[in-house]
């Protein structure tokens, strides 16, 4: 007998049909992960269009922000909008690229005042928004 007055200790651990309950409810839950990854994937976009998107969109940024040091604050535009665009405005591959705020002055840290331009390159493809550059541009 032990100190309880019982008889031998009952044996801890893992029958085999919790084992079996475990392995059940884990199998499921891997499955409708499997399933889930199975329908995102396929939609997500390849490194290589997230790579491509991050270029343009670098690229129409320099543009602009080119167009600032040639023509001064006042005159800055997107050179890919009117008139006759340069050859690297032609988007490849069906990206398409936006561009905000280049004629628009913002408040900056609560002033209203006309010295800064937040201007945003958004880059989609297929109408998902790949990249996103951003430039406050400062009139001085």
């Amino acid at each position: 007998m032990n100190a309880s007055g019982h008889g031998a200790a009952r044996a801890r651990g893992f029958t085999l049909i919790e084992a079996v309950v475990f392995i059940v409810v884990v199998g499921i839950a891997a499955v409708a992960l499997f399933r889930m990854f199975s329908q995102t994937l396929p939609r997500s976009p390849a490194p290589s269009q997230l790579t491509q998107a991050a270029q343009l969109a670098q690229e129409r940024m320099e543009l602009i922000l080119g167009r600032r040091s040639a023509a001064g604050y006042s005159a800055m535009n997107d050179p890919c909008v009117g008139g006759s665009p340069p050859a690297m405005c032609t988007s490849t591959f069906g990206y398409t690229v936006a561009v905000n705020g280049v004629a628009s002055a913002v408040a900056w840290n609560g002033n209203p005042t006309t010295d800064f331009k937040l201007i945003t390159v958004t880059v989609t493809l297929n109408g998902v928004q790949l990249a996103q550059s951003d430039a406050v541009v400062g009139n001085y």
